[in-house]
């Protein structure tokens, strides 16, 4: 699956779930995952310093994992959004931040959390052009 075609699973999933007013953790999580499957999809195929990068994965193994970097690929793909996609970054890193408090401090997400996390993936979309 391609990442548009996977960002659009997500989103699809996203929607069922706010749809349903359960799981609003859920919610945010497809959010956030759709935004990153529709911001790879974007960015990449990348030419940085003469070399073509095909795909975020190998971006990602070529520049930090083979050097041992401890940098993950979320923060990767953050310091990308600023250098390519700078204006999306303002319904990106909201939709990280949820996520990650989603997911791994407290599951309890509000109505408005899950709602406002659908319109940044809306938003964080009209920034994109493919």
């Amino acid at each position: 699956m391609t990442h548009k075609g996977h960002a659009a699973h997500n989103e699809k999933a996203c929607d069922f779930l706010l749809d349903s007013g359960r799981f609003n953790d859920w919610v945010v999580t497809t959010a956030f995952y759709s935004a990153l499957h529709y911001v790879c999809h974007e960015l990449f195929p990348l030419e940085q310093n003469g070399v073509a990068y095909d795909c975020f994965d190998r971006y990602y193994r070529a520049l930090y994992k083979s050097n041992g970097s401890t940098k993950t690929k979320h923060a990767v793909i953050i310091s990308l959004l600023k250098l390519y996609l700078y204006p999306a970054i303002t319904f990106y890193r909201p939709l990280f931040d949820e996520c990650m408090k989603a997911r791994y401090l407290n599951y309890r997400v509000s109505n408005t959390i899950a709602t406002k996390a659908r319109n940044d993936l809306e938003r964080l979309k009209r920034q994109l052009s493919k």
